[in-house]
């Protein structure tokens, strides 16, 4: 029994932790989304059992454990039915239909389906029977296992790091909920009963020690808002080092953008356009240790540091865009030889979204709001992205050349 419960312990605060990771990694990744958040789940559904196990058992415990597991299925089912039939990243939306692009993807999904399956038959047919919680980590562990197999290809697809930021999340986590979360655990098992309000605060405590770590950025940025409020400068400085210390830890320091093919060059610079207006994602993008960032650092005697080098790429992608645009005296035209330069500047440059119900225009320059009517007006939403692809790929090619000059 307290081998069972330490496990259980284990298992809520790891999948707590990783569900957390997963959701904080790249917020405009859905399936990293629908990974983490099936995984939270799943940790609430242990601890409900947990909870449910320090007194009498009631049965809207096991309901709320089911509704869990359920939930959890019914989260990751939908984003893998959207991903099969609409590819939609964070710098690239194509329509697809059921071909190579999802492969890799039938690799994680058909096992977790045959296990959900297996688990609805446990629940049905008596000689499947196994005890409900252990249903929960056999799904979490298969989660788990398939939630970093998914995030490991994509960030490598990405060019970026997946190991020191993982590794530094679950180290410091577990520090956290040991120190924190271990003593009142001590504390209940030395002068308290393990009653249902004890087992309730010990998890809180692992809930706060591990979102803490997950989210420690974010909470200092919020906090030096208040504490550093009359010391802007000293607040932009903390949170430079902040961003240079993430940054850090997501750059493949092994990676070789010298020989990449034009395919590669060209997948890079999409993301790297569709994260123009985020330093700190850009600071990770494999471009910024092309040749060509090293020379122009050095033609303007600048620190040969990681901001800097994200500058200096976003630099070169915003020269790159205005080398296609075709009258430099003109901000906006829609005849034909437009089409890629308004497609790359104002969406990635300006930040219009024309196709997005939520998006206000109201902040609009008139050339922008100009281009924002004139995009939803007369461009179709897949001839926008067709554009931007094709647009794309004369940035990487000028990009390359440049490198090689």
């Amino acid at each position: 029994m307290i081998v069972t419960m330490t496990i259980s312990y284990m298992m809520f605060g790891l999948l707590l932790w990783l569900g957390l990771y997963m959701c904080n990694r790249d917020k405009q990744n859905m399936r990293f989304i629908a990974f983490g958040v099936s995984i939270i789940l799943i940790a609430i559904g242990i601890g409900t059992q947990l909870v449910s196990s320090a007194g009498e058992t009631l049965l809207y415990y096991d309901s709320i454990t089911a509704l869990c597991l359920h939930l959890s299925f019914v989260i990751w089912g939908i984003t893998l039915l959207q991903t099969y039939f609409t590819q939609n990243d964070s710098h690239q939306k194509t329509i697809v239909m059921w071909n190579r692009s999802t492969s890799m993807n039938r690799i994680v999904d058909l096992p977790l389906l045959l296990l959900y399956t297996f688990i609805l038959l446990n629940d049905w047919v008596s000689w499947l029977r196994i005890p409900f919680v252990w249903e929960l980590h056999i799904f979490g562990l298969t989660l788990s296992f398939f939630a970093i197999w998914e995030l490991i290809k994509k960030l490598q697809s990405h060019g970026e790091a997946w190991l020191p930021d993982l590794l530094r999340s679950l180290d410091y986590s577990i520090l956290f909920a040991l120190l924190f979360s271990g003593q009142v655990a001590l504390v209940i098992h030395i002068g308290a009963e393990w009653d249902r309000k004890m087992v309730l605060l010990l998890l809180i405590s692992i809930c706060a020690s591990v979102s803490y770590q997950v989210f420690v950025s974010q909470i200092r940025t919020f906090l030096d808002k208040f504490v550093f409020a009359t010391l802007p400068k000293l607040r932009q400085k903390r949170a430079r080092l902040r961003m240079v210390e993430d940054a850090e830890l997501r750059i493949d320091n092994q990676a070789e953008p010298e020989e990449m093919d034009e395919e590669e060059i060209y997948r890079h610079t999409r993301r790297a356009l569709s994260q123009f207006g985020d330093l700190q994602r850009l600071a990770a993008s494999p471009l910024t240790q092309l040749r060509l960032i090293d020379r122009r650092l050095r033609e303007r005697n600048a620190d040969d540091e990681l901001i800097e080098r994200a500058i200096e790429l976003k630099t070169i992608l915003l020269e790159s865009i205005g080398n296609l645009k075709p009258r430099q005296e003109d901000t906006f035209g829609t005849a034909d030889e437009w089409r890629f330069y308004n497609a790359l500047y104002f969406p990635y440059i300006v930040g219009i979204k024309p196709y997005s119900l939520r998006y206000s225009s109201n902040k609009l320059d008139s050339a922008s709001l100009e281009a924002y009517e004139w995009f939803r007006t007369y461009v179709p939403e897949r001839t926008y992205y067709n554009w931007q692809n094709a647009g794309a790929k004369l940035v990487a090619l000028m990009l390359k050349e440049k490198n090689v000059s």
